[in-house]
């Protein structure tokens, strides 16, 4: 028997195999193994043992990591038969094969994104089918909205799902969105600390005090009650240090993203939020989810050349909506655009998203955890076609079994087995 070919074969499907140098152990998708595989296992123990112990393949050092799938697709706007359907299906196999959750986005009147006006219209629809993955908004920019409504939404949606929603809220930062609430611009940050503090209440029952149409104090409790009696929510926090800290001090978790900060700047801010908690008398360390572009593959160089043209287009697509990160980049001429974009994709590729490997990437989750990220919620529609993407996810898979959580502990091979 080939050694090296057959703990490849497992890793493709999900299980990974080391050693403490006395036992065999396998940790991941443990219904792909056959009785064979089983029989294989424990007929070459011994040789199986040795070849990991060369490879240094002993027993992981890193702690868990949940892995999520989120979305913000850079579709055109014109109609398309089954703009959903990539949504649809990788979610599915995310609910079965263990994933943490999905994440799904709010965006008005632009392409870049503007499949997801609305979360928890597509959050009710994965409700019914799915099983045991969280659906999450990812996230609702609360300024724009009547916390009411957001209450009342997501409260049918968490019932539908038996309980499976969890909210992130963010303040918006792009003036054309707030035709919606043109008020609501200069003051939108306090309105994201307010809004979801009303929404929380709402949902455990309690009720706010709001003029009704006569301008006299009405009470107002929300129905339908969740099924959560507590909601957990998220701040997405893309900027500066000061929303980490501020996320620290109200006690909520972090969303955030590699758009704009490097890992190195990351984990100084996710040490101030944690900071943050502690001083404001908060248990525990919070969680920081992080949303990484991912394509997960067995061949590097294949990977790179999959993601790199839609990738460019991506952020071609999304200029005028980033434009204050890279001023001036729409005025260019057209062949210093492309290097800038060259360059982006190049440091993209490198740094700031999930391409690649199970083994190539596993060394930058690790990394991730090391700086205190708690999750990785993997961006997958950013322009590779929908086949291809779901053609990958038995990769990633792969890649998220090295991490999993304790609910998909490892088991050392015993006669028994």
């Amino acid at each position: 028997m080939n050694i090296a070919t057959f703990v490849e074969n497992l890793r493709r499907q999900g299980i990974e195999l080391w050693t403490n140098g006395e036992q065999l152990s396998y940790r991941g998708n443990a219904q792909a193994l056959t009785p064979a595989m089983l029989g294989t296992l424990k007929a070459h123990k011994v040789d199986l043992i040795q070849w990991l112990t060369t490879q240094s393949a002993t027993a992981p050092a890193q702690q868990s990591v949940d892995f999520s799938l989120l979305f913000f697709a850079s579709n055109q706007a014109e109609f398309t038969h089954n703009k959903y359907q990539l949504m649809l299906n990788a979610t599915r196999f995310a609910d079965q094969r263990g994933f943490k959750a999905v994440w799904l986005p709010e965006r008005h009147f632009h392409a870049f994104g503007g499949l997801y006006p609305n979360p928890s219209v597509l959050a009710a629809a994965l409700a019914m089918t799915t099983r045991q993955i969280r659906l999450r908004a990812g996230s609702v920019v609360i300024p724009l909205q009547n916390p009411i409504r957001v209450a009342e939404e997501w409260a049918v949606v968490d019932n539908l799902s038996g309980g499976r929603v969890d909210l992130a809220f963010a303040q918006g930062w792009n003036a054309r969105d707030f035709v919606l609430a043109p008020s609501a611009y200069p003051q939108r940050l306090n309105l994201l600390w307010d809004g979801m503090e009303q929404v929380r209440r709402l949902w455990r029952g309690e009720s706010i005090e709001l003029p009704d149409g006569n301008g006299k104090p009405a009470a107002i409790q929300t129905f339908p009650l969740p099924q959560q009696p507590e909601l957990a929510v998220w701040a997405t926090c893309s900027g500066g240090t000061e929303r980490f800290i501020e996320a620290g001090a109200k006690g909520v978790n972090v969303l955030t993203a590699l758009l704009f900060q490097t890992p190195e700047e990351l984990a100084d801010k996710i040490a101030a939020y944690r900071k943050a908690r502690a001083d404001h008398g908060f248990e525990g360390p919070g969680h920081v989810t992080l949303m990484l572009h991912t394509l997960i593959g067995h061949d590097l160089a294949a990977v790179k050349a999959t993601v790199k043209a839609p990738f460019i287009a991506y952020l071609n697509s999304s200029v005028d909506l980033w434009r204050q990160q890279m001023q001036g980049l729409d005025e260019l001429a057209e062949e210093d655009r492309e290097a800038v974009l060259e360059y982006a994709f190049e440091r993209y590729f490198e740094t700031a998203a999930l391409f690649g490997t199970p083994d190539s990437c596993a060394a930058k989750v690790t990394q991730l955890r090391q700086l205190g990220v708690d999750e990785i919620a993997c961006l997958l529609d950013f322009g590779v076609g929908a086949d291809q993407v779901l053609e990958h996810l038995g990769p990633l898979d792969q890649l998220r079994t090295r991490f999993a959580t304790s609910d998909t502990a490892p088991v050392t091979l015993s006669p028994t087995h």
